[in-house]
């Protein structure tokens, strides 16, 4: 039997009015990368073929992007990528897929891959779409579309921007194919729906669901999800990265010194403090940089009791003085909020790490 690959569509010509006119997808996440290729980080492409990205012609001229320095991660895995640039706004998310799948005469099967989100998930060829269960993490949910669902995990409904049950969509849409979605585009662009401002991809669901009789949607739930479709919502989800500067000597090994007893190589472990370290370092959301004035003539013996006692680290920098630090950092209004670095001082040989950073 054919394997039959998926094309993964990502419209992102969007206005993004509330990102002080820059385009959300072209905002720098804190590993580095933009939105729009993080957005992807979680999904897992073995059975994609290709991926077209949509955007306006204006925002890529306007910020001088240069799109063949983007999705780095994304070209490794020897997936076909192409991008359709948009000469002027459309109405619409499903009018911006319209536009795509014409211009690429796309006939396969398509998933649509919101922009501004990120979520796990293995693509697969079918009628569904990923959803979750509303829990803490979600926050304002009133600007979701929701379902309801049968036994077989089979849509029975969905609703945009209407609580209906506590089921979200959150921006993963699959069609059998290209066709599929443009025979509902047609019926619904040709009924002209009043009291709809936007013709959004629940609708073109709903009215497959409603009308023809074959075809049935299913949900597929997502356990790790990061909503980042609001400025509130990208700030909120930056905050949870950090990236820590500690100090080795006093901090998380007992003083030590290369002239008197303790000697390097003879100290103590802090306990609570390297439990603490190890804690938020399993998350992968927090970048360590270990700092000493230890001379680079100690590295070895240094990496060597810090491997022991499981010290996670990603780098180490040495040869600084012994004195006062300070950390110097920028911020933005808009992307990076004031403050964006904060000073801890903690007593020598305390093992109460964890009192000091949220």
């Amino acid at each position: 039997m054919e394997n039959i690959k998926v094309t993964l569509l990502c419209p992102c010509a969007g206005l993004s009015s509330g990102f002080n006119g820059r385009p959300k997808w072209s905002l720098t996440n804190p590993n580095g990368k933009l939105m729009i290729e993080d957005a992807l980080s979680l999904i897992d492409l073995k059975n994609v073929s290709k991926i077209y990205f949509t955007f306006l012609k204006e925002h890529i001229e306007m910020n001088k992007i240069d799109l063949n320095k983007c999705f780095l991660s994304l070209k490794e895995k020897n997936i076909f990528i192409d991008y359709l640039l948009l000469e002027k706004n459309t109405n619409s998310q499903s009018e911006t897929i319209y536009e795509t799948i014409k211009y690429f005469n796309i006939k396969e099967p398509i998933f649509i891959k919101d922009c501004d989100n990120n979520f796990s998930h293995t693509i697969q060829k079918g009628n569904y779409l990923v959803s979750k269960i509303i829990d803490e993490t979600i926050g304002d949910i009133h600007n979701k579309s929701f379902i309801t669902i049968n036994n077989l995990n089979e849509i029975t409904n969905i609703c945009e921007k209407n609580i209906i049950s506590n089921y979200i969509s959150v921006g993963g849409y699959s069609f059998e194919s290209a066709e599929v979605f443009l025979k509902s585009y047609y019926d619904l662009k040709e009924k002209k729906i009043e009291d709809c401002n936007e013709l959004y991809i629940s609708h073109i669901i709903y009215n497959l669901l409603i009308k023809w009789d074959n075809h049935i949607f299913y949900t597929i739930f997502t356990d790790e999800y990061n909503d980042w479709g609001t400025q509130e919502k990208w700030i909120e989800y930056k905050s949870t990265f950090k990236t820590l500067f500690v100090d080795i000597d006093g901090t998380i090994l007992t003083s030590a010194s290369s002239f008197f007893d303790p000697y390097y190589g003879d100290e103590k472990p802090l306990i609570e403090n390297i439990k603490f370290l190890q804690e938020i370092y399993k998350k992968k959301r927090t970048q360590i940089i270990l700092t000493t004035a230890r001379s680079t003539i100690y590295e070895n013996i240094t990496k060597e009791i810090l491997n022991k006692y499981e010290v996670p680290y990603d780098k180490i920098l040495f040869d600084l003085f012994h004195c006062k630090r300070y950390l110097i950092n920028d911020f933005n209004n808009y992307t990076n909020p004031y403050p964006t670095s904060n000073a801890i001082n903690i007593k020598k040989n305390s093992d109460t790490l964890k009192n000091y950073i949220k």
